[in-house]
């Protein structure tokens, strides 16, 4: 699974800042399906924990393909 949370993971927001946001969500993505569902928003932590249970879930399922990442909630320039 991917968490874009993670700065290795491409996960800095607005091209390299340092500064982290400070609302996340959980994007859950079933590609069999077309569905996708978002949870939060969190805090960068809480993000993590609940994708990780979402993974887990989901894996217990065999669910496999269903994919659970974490990405920043920027709010939309006015």
């Amino acid at each position: 699974m991917v968490d874009v949370s993670d700065p290795e993971a491409g996960g800095a927001v607005g091209g390299g800042a340092t500064e982290c946001p400070a609302a996340w969500v959980v994007l859950v993505a079933d590609p069999i399906t077309g569905e996708t569902d978002a949870f939060g928003p969190f805090d960068r932590e809480a993000a993590r924990a609940d994708a990780a249970r979402r993974r887990v879930e989901h894996a217990s399922e065999g669910l496999d393909e269903v994919l659970v990442v974490t990405v920043p909630l920027t709010p939309p320039d006015d």
